[in-house]
């Protein structure tokens, strides 16, 4: 005959077990923090591309996630090398585009902007020519975000 002291250890060991592989066991969820950046695949304008006073700048471009896409920038500035210029009437002005949109759905999409326009030269101003940055900036669901710059010129 086993002793009644044996007999509760036992018990007390099994009940330590089970309730131990009850607690944080494979019921437990697991959370899983998304890190992975938005890609971004700017179609158009490409590289390098000349534009004049005017014209309007096509625009298109991929936005993707392994996740789910939240919103993005697009910003277009003067890509200011340095140095003084010094120009007679009419002065110069820099051309600059801003679009920022929180519409993004899904993990994949492709938008296509018709609306950025550089101005005409008027009597009292021209548009600056030059190199400027096109930067496009893609933020995920999770906050992680990524940014792309491509220079574009204006002549």
């Amino acid at each position: 005959m086993r002793s009644p002291i044996r007999q509760l250890i036992v018990i007390f060991v099994l009940a330590a077990v089970i309730s131990g592989c009850s607690k944080g066991g494979s019921n437990s969820p697991v959370v899983v923090t998304d890190t992975t950046k938005p890609s971004i695949l700017i179609t158009a304008p490409t590289a390098g591309q000349q534009f004049s006073a005017g014209n309007n700048i096509p625009f298109q471009v991929t936005f993707s996630d392994n996740e789910a896409l939240k919103s993005y920038d697009v910003a277009i500035s003067q890509n200011l090398l340095g140095g003084l210029i010094l120009k007679v009437v009419p002065t110069s002005v820099p051309f600059t585009y801003t679009k920022s949109t929180t519409t993004l759905t899904g993990k994949s999409q492709v938008i296509t902007l018709s609306d950025i326009n550089i101005p005409s030269n008027t009597l009292t101003q021209i548009v600056s020519t030059g190199s400027y940055n096109l930067k496009v900036t893609c933020t995920d669901g999770s906050n992680n975000t990524t940014s792309t710059t491509l220079i574009i010129n204006i002549h």
